[in-house]
């Protein structure tokens, strides 16, 4: 990918799509699945817990590798949604991030479906 790529506005909806759908995907974990899986487990009392908390308990039940982790996640969606789709190289190095951080969100989900099977959650 360089700036003539970026130039086909068929290939600017596709990166468009997929950092908006990595934005999504990062906001619904985060704000909807940590802290349902935990209420469901009776981790939690309330899901209006802080998010620090959340993740201190998914770090502590292994669901998640670390906090750190999930925290260069949360850096990588602030990042793209604070970026300027003019600038080619942010975008191109926005990519990569995003990228990198959709494998590592996808090894977090597997990680928490084979937890909820193994406990019985659906």
């Amino acid at each position: 990918m360089d700036e003539a790529w970026f130039k086909d506005y068929s290939n600017q909806r596709i990166v468009n799509s997929f950092l908006f759908n990595y934005i999504k995907i990062h906001d619904r974990l985060e704000v909807n699945l940590f802290r349902k899986l935990l209420f469901s487990l009776r981790e939690i009392n309330s899901e209006n817990m802080a998010m620090i908390d959340i993740l201190n308990r998914l770090e502590k039940l292994e669901i998640i590798q670390s906090v750190a982790d999930w925290d260069r996640l949360r850096e990588i969606r602030n990042v793209i949604a604070h970026e300027y789709p003019s600038n080619i190289e942010e975008r191109l190095e926005n990519i990569g991030l995003a990228l990198s951080g959709y494998a590592q969100i996808k090894r977090f989900y597997a990680n928490i479906k084979q937890y909820t099977q193994l406990k019985g959650i659906v």
